[in-house]
Parts: C-alpha cells; sequence; structure tokens
C-alpha cells in the first residue's frame, strides 16, 4: 500500500448488511487535535486520554449515531480516521471509551513509516492519506453499506470526501480523480495506489452524505460549491438534524446533542438561528422543523418564533440535482 496507514478493524460486517456506516474524521472533528503548528504536531505523540478534549457536542452526537435512530440500539457501524500516529491509537480509544463512544474500527497514519521512507511532507499531507484510508476502508463493507462521513474544514476533508463520493458513484473517472491529486501534490505512487484502491471497489451504495464541521469558515454559505453533497454545518446540532432527517438517529437523540451544546454554553437563541439556516438552505423542509422546533421548545431549547423565511433558490436548486451534479467544486475539476 502507498500512503503508509495502520488500520484496524473490530468488526466484520455481515456481508448482506444495507444500512448506514458512519465514518468520522477525529482530529478537529471529535478531538481538538492541534495540527496547525510544528509544536503543537510534536505535542501529539505525548498526550494522554485526559489531554483529549473533546470538541462541543460531539461526543454526544456520536453516542447518538452508534444508537441509531430507533428505542432499542442498532449498533450503527461507526469507523473513525485519524491523522495522528498510530502509537495514539490506545490513548485515542481510551478516551472514547471514557466518553462512552462504541465503534468497530479505526486508522491512523503510520508516522513511523512516513519518516523511514524519508517523505516528511506526508507527516502533514492529508489528501492522499484521508483517500487511501477511505477507499481501504470501502473495500471491507458490504456493497449495500451506505456511509455517512464526518469532518471537518481545517485542512482536505471536504475535497477528500467529495472526491472519494464522486469517484464510487462514477461522477468522475480514475483519471480525473488523478489529475486532481497531482494538481495537490500527492505523491504519484499514491495515486496509483488510490487508483487501484478504487478499482477493487465493488459496486454498491456509495455515499449518502458527508458533514463538515465549520471552524476556519465563517458561514455555511461557504459551501455551496460542495452542495448538495457535502454540507457545512455549524457544529453538532446541524448534524444531528441531518441525521435526524436521514433516518440516523432519533428525534430524542437530536434534543441530547442541542442539551449538551447548551451545558457547553452554546445558547437557546444560537440553537435557533442554525435551525433556521438549514431550512433556508433546503436541507429541512419546514415540516420536519417545524416538530424539531416544538419539541425543542419544551425543553427551552429554542427562544423566540420559527420565522422561517424563505428558502434561498440556490440550495433548493442544488438540492435537486444530488445524484447528477459532482459534488467535487468544479474549480478542482477544471484543467
Amino acid at each position: 500500500m502507498g500512503f503508509p496507514i495502520d488500520r484496524i478493524s473490530y468488526r466484520a460486517l455481515d456481508p448482506s448488511y444495507e444500512g448506514s456506516v458512519v465514518v468520522a474524521d477525529i482530529d478537529r472533528t471529535y478531538l481538538a487535535t492541534e495540527f496547525q503548528s510544528l509544536f503543537g504536531m510534536l505535542r501529539i505523540p505525548f498526550e494522554g486520554p485526559a489531554d483529549k478534549r473533546d470538541i462541543d457536542g460531539m461526543a454526544q452526537l456520536l453516542r447518538e449515531l452508534r444508537h441509531g435512530p430507533n428505542d432499542q440500539s442498532r449498533d450503527t457501524p461507526l469507523y473513525f480516521v485519524s491523522a495522528s500516529p498510530r502509537q495514539l491509537r490506545p490513548v485515542i480509544e481510551r478516551k472514547m471509551a471514557l466518553d462512552g463512544i462504541l465503534f468497530d474500527g479505526t486508522t491512523f497514519k503510520d508516522w513511523g513509516r512516513v519518516i523511514r521512507r524519508g517523505r516528511l511532507r506526508r507527516l502533514k499531507e492529508q489528501l492522499g492519506f484521508k483517500l487511501t484510508a477511505l477507499f481501504a476502508g470501502r473495500i471491507e463493507l458490504p456493497v449495500g453499506a451506505s456511509e455517512i462521513l464526518i469532518g471537518d474544514d481545517l485542512e482536505t476533508d471536504p475535497l477528500a470526501y467529495a472526491l472519494y463520493a464522486d469517484a464510487l458513484a462514477g461522477r468522475i473517472t480514475p483519471e480525473i480523480l488523478a489529475k486532481v491529486l497531482r494538481k495537490h501534490r500527492v505523491y504519484e505512487d499514491d495515486i496509483v495506489d488510490i487508483t487501484q484502491l478504487l478499482a477493487l471497489v465493488k459496486p454498491g451504495r456509495g455515499v449518502a452524505g458527508a458533514l463538515i464541521r465549520l471552524e476556519r469558515h465563517l458561514h455555511t454559505d461557504d459551501f455551496l460549491p460542495y452542495a448538495p453533497g457535502v454540507l457545512g454545518c455549524s457544529g453538532a446540532f446541524q448534524m444531528a438534524a441531518y441525521m435526524w432527517l436521514n433516518d440516523a438517529l432519533a428525534l430524542p437523540g437530536v434534543l441530547r446533542v442541542a442539551q449538551a451544546l447548551e451545558d457547553r454554553g452554546i445558547s437557546p437563541s444560537t440553537l435557533a438561528a442554525r435551525l433556521r439556516d438549514l431550512v433556508r438552505r433546503a436541507v429541512l423542509p419546514e415540516a420536519q422543523a417545524d416538530a424539531l422546533w416544538k419539541a425543542m421548545e419544551e425543553f427551552s431549547l429554542v427562544e423566540g418564533s420559527p420565522d422561517w423565511g424563505d428558502v434561498d433558490a440556490r440550495w433548493a436548486r442544488l438540492r435537486a440535482e444530488i445524484d447528477v451534479r459532482p459534488w467535487t467544486p468544479a474549480a478542482y475539476l477544471e484543467d
């Protein structure tokens, strides 16, 4: 395998499984890992579980996704991908256990092999790593499994997820995928390996959607070029509402995520604004938004009135093209 990854799977899914599979990034998505400075990167291998701070609401969201949409848990398959060194697997998996998150496998970047091979750029290069991890994981999934991807906007998750979903669905060719990777200075042998992994994937349901936690971007409209498949989200609540609409978690689970955010200082007015934004972007129909608002209002998790306003015509148009239009922004696909 080209890009050095270290993958462990703790659960073999039934080949006939046709439900959702959640694949989540760890760094800056679930945990506040510091990759933005050399000091932060050097400190990572020495951190313990207590040093790993979970991002507001994300631990609760992951617990709810694992439980699923019904009263009885369905143990939704949940896998994690991390650019942290594989030596941190015990630390991060211990943190997940402390947070009550059950999961089925983890993939880490093998920093040791990166260093031994002398390609130090791979320590910070994420696009080749993430695509290698995603395709390697997809090969092991039942063809009927439908993936939901979770990441953040600080590195390359949006582009990686869009390319991955488009390649699986045939919306872009392997040649176009390779061209985009070359533009982003992915090593040529890694590109060859990624396209070989893609060739090994059996045709199946692919990716249902990708959710990106916004930290660097200030507005959800910044993700219009990725719409509708890759959705920028202002935190765990918007992700939870999307998952509820798509039958990945229960309404009480959305309320528990909202409560977890309120416990971290997120105000009811902010949650209300984030709910209105989902309606504006044609992500959540008004009927479902009304039901969610009413349920939240009973627990004082929103304030004011719904006042949904008009749906943005740009988002409504793009939502109708989810199975046709490439999720990868046109700017990346043009020569």
